[in-house]
């Protein structure tokens, strides 16, 4: 029987000295607060947590949603958001490097934006759709991800910057259920969710995740965490 060992492993991804961490906007918002361990692993030691089956459902919904609305105004969706045309789905972005206070190591933001929004005061508002209830869960839980992308448009790694006006989020949350034959239809509320810029807290969370990557032992894991749990079981020599 062989045990994994839980000390920092040595390998390609890691690198004497300062370093440049490459960061997801998606990582740093489901990941960092699943497992501070598969965080460092995926980040710092590439590698990544295996692919566990999910259907996608809601990822499905998000998305019909946003292809309903790109290239709409503003206003046929939700008066409160800023006025400007939907559109630049699913955008690549890349920012430059980002060292924070204290670290001798950088982190470059790089992602797929889910929408933007051009504002007609020539700014540009970033937006997600989300299948969820609005409300401060939802802001917390997001809030990390706008602020990155938002960071990466501003700070770009090449090319012009955009400047952002706005964060917020399109919420669509399901109430009733209609079918008929082989087709169903659900019915819910939308509802726009402005989120707070606050630089200089996403400022001090980048701070956080690079102190952690700096670390030469990895973190301890979730308590819950399945994958954690799974690489510390005792494997068959063969």
């Amino acid at each position: 029987m062989t045990q994994r060992s839980d000390a920092r492993p040595k390998g390609p991804g890691r690198r004497p000295g300062p370093t440049t961490w490459a960061l997801s906007p998606t990582d740093l918002t489901y990941l960092w607060d699943e497992c501070p361990r598969c965080f460092y692993r995926k980040v710092a030691l590439r590698e990544p947590r295996p692919r566990a089956p999910f259907p996608g459902v809601f990822g499905r919904i998000d998305g019909a949603m946003k292809a309903f609305y790109l290239g709409q105004r503003t206003e046929s969706l939700i008066p409160k958001m800023a006025p400007g045309l939907i559109g630049a789905g699913d955008r690549w972005v890349k920012g430059a490097p980002v060292v924070p206070p204290g670290r001798a190591s950088a982190c470059v933001i790089r992602g797929r934006v889910d929408v933007l929004v051009a504002c007609d005061d020539g700014t540009t508002a970033v937006v997600d759709f989300k299948t969820v209830e609005p409300g401060p869960a939802s802001v917390a839980k997001y809030t990390r991800q706008l602020h990155a992308y938002a960071t990466a448009l501003e700070h770009p790694a090449t090319g012009p910057a955009t400047a952002v006006s706005q964060l917020g989020l399109v919420c669509f949350c399901p109430r009733t259920y209609e079918a008929e034959e082989a087709r169903a239809k659900l019915h819910g509320d939308l509802a726009w969710v402005e989120v707070a810029r606050d630089d200089d807290v996403f400022l001090g969370f980048l701070t956080d995740v690079v102190t952690l990557l700096e670390c030469d032992q990895l973190p301890p894991p979730a308590a819950e965490c399945p994958w954690c749990s799974w690489r510390s079981r005792p494997r068959d020599a063969g």
